[in-house]
């Protein structure tokens, strides 16, 4: 896990996508989603010590060229929706991804337990794209069968074959928009080191 999540103490989670608007000649309005939903997230660390303020910044120091990728996973210490859900397989049985419909948008697990069911919020990732995806409405399985919808869009066809994470282990591919400022702030005998916010932004 990245030393900038691992000591965050606040991380704000953003969804955004682009919107097409459009009007008719008889003055009928439309609005379609322009692109799938992606991830940006402000990021605050507490205080720092000299020890994790050397380890924040050595991996800041790592940036090329001032861009630098992270992958990394969310610090279960911060409230944000991982998985209040369960997916189990059926006794003996692998979990096996069904394909996605045309729109990407709804996916069914075979050879699940019945008693398998899935959250809204819920965080999913699959492994034909590091596009993280968050189930949109709950579901419970019936008959082994598992089926749910996403809040966005496939980014790569959902088939069979793939795999998938669920819930606490997906893995954020994110750009780092920028270096924030520190602060040294004195204290009785050793001083603090307090960072301004760090922004991120999902990336494929």
């Amino acid at each position: 896990m990245s030393k900038i999540f691992e000591y965050t103490n606040s991380v704000s989670l953003n969804r955004a996508a682009r919107v097409r608007r459009s009007i008719s000649n008889s003055g009928y309005a439309r609005i379609e989603r322009g692109s799938p939903t992606f991830y940006s997230m402000e990021v605050s660390l507490p205080l720092l010590t000299k020890s994790k303020y050397d380890e924040v910044e050595a991996e800041l120091l790592g940036i090329t060229d001032g861009i630098d990728f992270k992958t990394t996973d969310l610090p279960s210490t911060i409230n944000l929706t991982f998985a209040n859900g369960s997916i189990i397989a059926q006794s003996g049985l692998s979990i096996d991804i069904v394909n996605a419909n045309t729109s990407g948008e709804d996916v069914q697990l075979a050879n699940v337990d019945n008693s398998s069911n899935v959250k809204a919020g819920d965080f999913i990732q699959f492994s034909s794209s590091t596009k993280v995806y968050q189930i949109k409405a709950d579901a419970n399985a019936s008959s082994n069968l598992l089926t749910f919808k996403l809040m966005t869009g496939a980014i790569n066809p959902i088939v069979s074959g793939n795999t998938f994470t669920y819930g606490n282990g997906v893995q954020f591919k994110m750009l780092l928009n920028g270096r924030p400022n520190v602060t040294v702030v004195p204290g009785p005998g050793y001083n603090y080191y307090a960072y301004d916010s760090f922004n991120f932004q999902e990336i494929l």
